[in-house]
């Protein structure tokens, strides 16, 4: 790392162990408030890519520290979406135009902080399939689109424990997904492996953190401390998008 670039850095390591540690808690969040911040330090070409890397490491360690927890028979359908997705969403990728990214960021972030959730019980068939399709296309675009899954999930009565293991084990796909399809599209991660490194070294310090004080932390409280930190952060990419913020 240079001297122009190592402040940046340390601080994108200490946003990877931090929004890591914050998933490992509650389920979510982290990969929301981990995009949110990247954009203020990185090439918006390089933020979905490199978001990508980092969430993969998070969402694998996380699982491994409660594989016990995986409920199989979600992650088998959902698996098969999400490769649909990548199929389809990389098909989509030669019209997007990324100058616009921070301000489709804060947009979409804010619509998944303080949407309505979905109600009553979604009973059709392969709906995890679906949502694999859906959330890796997304995904492609926006980087984070694992807050359409939660309520879905949450309906499955699986417990805290098996609800955000489970949604780790598909976020893993999901972004794993993700970087294969960045990958094969040309990106160059080679000039970040270093960020990259420390990224995913913060990330699985943070997900062995949040597991072991998951049980100490309200729930309530939690979510609406993150809730509140991730709308600032949305509303300050939607500043830098409109061109009021630098």
């Amino acid at each position: 790392m240079s001297d122009a670039t190592i402040l940046p850095d340390l601080i994108l390591i200490g946003a990877a162990f931090l929004t890591s540690m914050t998933a490992a808690i509650g389920g979510i969040a982290g990969g929301v408030m981990l995009i949110a911040i990247m954009p203020s330090f990185l090439p918006v070409v390089a933020v979905i890519p490199l978001h990508g890397v980092v969430q993969v490491t998070s969402n694998v360690s996380r699982a491994l520290f409660g594989i016990r927890h995986v409920e199989w028979r979600i992650v088998r359908d959902y698996s098969v979406g999400c490769v649909i997705g990548a199929l389809i969403g990389s098909r989509l990728m030669p019209l997007f135009s990324w100058d616009n990214l921070p301000l489709i960021l804060g947009v979409f972030i804010l619509l998944f902080t303080w949407m309505p959730k979905p109600t009553g019980e979604a009973k059709w068939p392969l709906k995890f399939g679906l949502l694999g399709v859906v959330q890796t296309a997304l995904s492609l675009f926006v980087g984070v689109a694992g807050p359409l899954n939660m309520p879905f999930l949450l309906r499955e009565g699986l417990g805290r424990d098996r609800t955000v293991i489970t949604h780790s084990v598909q976020m893993t796909l999901m972004h794993a997904m993700k970087v294969f399809t960045f990958g094969l599209l040309g990106f160059a991660f080679a000039p970040y492996l270093q960020l990259i490194i420390g990224m995913t070294v913060g990330s699985i310090l943070g997900s062995w953190a949040g597991t072991r004080v998951r049980t100490y932390v309200s729930e309530a409280l939690f979510r609406h401390g993150v809730r509140i930190l991730i709308t600032i952060l949305a509303l300050r990419m939607l500043l830098r998008g409109l061109g009021i913020l630098d």
